[in-house]
C-alpha cells in the first residue's frame, strides 16, 4: 500500500468516524426527556463518554498513534451496533404507527450501521494493519497495470488489473465475487 493511498484511507476513515459521532449526538439530542430521569440520565451520560471517547480515539487515529487502529475499530463496531439497533426499533416503530419519516429515518440508520460495520474490515485489513503500525514504507508495490480496489462484499484491500477481472473472479478473503451481474452487461 502506498503511502499516498494509506494516507489518504486514513483521512478518509477519520472523517466517517467523525460523521458518525455527529449523528450519535443527534441521536442523543432527539432523546426524550419524557420517560425516567434516571434512565434518561445513564443514556445520556453514557452518549456524552462516548462523544468524548471517540474524540480522542479518531484524533489519535488519524495522529497514527500506536493502538489506535483497533480503538478505532472497535470504537465503529459498537457504533455500528447502535445505528442498527436504533434503526430497527425506529423502524418497526414506525411501522406500527404508520409514520413514514420515522421509518425513512429508521431504514436511513440501518444503512448507516451496515456501512459502519463494512469499515472495520478494512481498519482491520492485515495490509493495512501492516503499513499502519511501520514507520517504514510499504513493502508492496503494485506493478503497472495494477490499482487498489476493495471487494464489494468484505471490503478487503485488493490489488487488481481492472482489464483483467472477469465474472468468476473471486476474493481471496471472502470468496466473494468481485464482479457483479449488473457491471457485466
Amino acid at each position: 500500500m502506498s503511502d499516498l493511498a494509506a494516507n489518504d484511507l486514513i483521512r478518509r476513515l477519520a472523517i466517517f468516524g467523525a460523521l458518525n459521532l455527529l449523528i450519535l449526538t443527534l441521536i442523543l439530542a432527539s432523546v426524550s426527556g419524557n420517560g425516567n430521569e434516571i434512565f434518561l440520565g445513564f443514556i445520556l451520560g453514557l452518549g456524552l463518554l462516548l462523544l468524548f471517547f471517540g474524540t480522542i480515539v479518531i484524533v489519535g487515529f488519524f495522529q497514527k498513534k500506536n493502538g489506535y487502529d483497533v480503538r478505532l475499530a472497535n470504537l465503529e463496531q459498537f457504533l455500528s451496533v447502535i445505528f442498527l439497533s436504533v434503526g430497527l426499533i425506529q423502524t418497526i416503530v414506525g411501522l406500527i404507527a404508520i409514520e413514514i419519516f420515522l421509518i425513512t429515518q429508521g431504514l436511513l440508520l440501518v444503512l448507516l450501521g451496515n456501512s459502519t460495520r463494512k469499515r472495520v474490515s478494512t481498519i482491520r485489513n492485515p495490509q493495512f494493519i501492516d503499513w499502519y503500525t511501520k514507520d517504514k514504507p510499504s513493502d508492496v508495490t503494485l506493478r503497472t497495470e495494477e490499482v487498489y480496489a476493495s471487494c464489494p462484499h468484505c471490503s478487503s484491500l485488493l490489488a487488481v488489473i481492472p482489464n483483467l477481472l472477469a465474472p468468476h473472479d473471486r476474493c481471496p478473503n471472502c470468496d466473494g465475487l468481485l464482479v457483479s451481474s449488473i457491471e457485466e452487461e
